[in-house]
């Protein structure tokens, strides 16, 4: 059962769970059409949202108003889109994650990543027309924590269990179990507790 809200539009190839909601004046299912769009069970899309087609969400799941999910994009169960948020085509979002900054194209994050921050793509080669440079995304391991306003520059790694501090601009892997703050990187256990991840 799918409830929609006043002047919702939802197309006619998706495919939907039980106890789905669709918020007012959202559009699910824009864009190219004849791919299938995929809703799991009790999930919420807020008012004033786009989801494009080709993408799979998952069950239990919270999209609030205004966000955007473009094409092609795979969202796994219990996620949480803050308010007016964009995932770009391609991203993959793994379960349980909290997503509070814009994801980029092609990003991938594991289970239980926070993502507060921000992204932005190296550039190397600024002569390129810009919808040719398809830098590689960075890639989120599971249960990482991204503070607020963090950049994170390039097609980096961050490992598993990672705390990235607010404000902090990162632009090369981070090992897993790991701490950047300050533009130094710490080991998770010379915090000893005062720092959690999500791990």
């Amino acid at each position: 059962m799918i409830s929609l809200g006043l002047g919702s539009l939802v197309s006619d190839n998706v495919k939907y769970g039980e106890k789905v909601s669709v918020g007012e004046y959202s559009i699910v299912g824009g864009a190219d059409i004849t791919q299938i769009l995929h809703i799991g069970s009790s999930t919420h899309i807020g008012s004033f949202c786009k989801i494009c087609s080709g993408c799979i969400i998952g069950s239990y799941c919270e999209i609030d108003d205004y966000c955007a999910i473009y094409s092609n994009v795979s969202i796994g169960d219990r996620v949480k889109v803050l308010y007016g948020k964009k995932v770009y085509s391609g991203a993959v979002i793994g379960h349980d994650c909290i997503i509070g900054g814009n994801i980029p194209e092609r990003m991938i994050l594991d289970d239980r990543v926070t993502f507060m921050g921000e992204v932005a793509h190296s550039h190397y080669n600024p002569k390129n027309d810009w919808d040719t440079t398809d830098e590689p995304s960075p890639h989120i391991g599971t249960g990482s924590i991204i503070g607020t306003n963090a950049l994170l520059i390039g097609g980096i790694t961050i490992g598993s269990n990672c705390y990235v501090s607010a404000g902090e601009i990162l632009r090369h892997d981070l090992p897993e179990n790991s701490v950047f703050y300050k533009n130094k990187i710490y080991m998770l256990s010379d915090f000893r507790g005062l720092i959690q991840t999500r791990f």
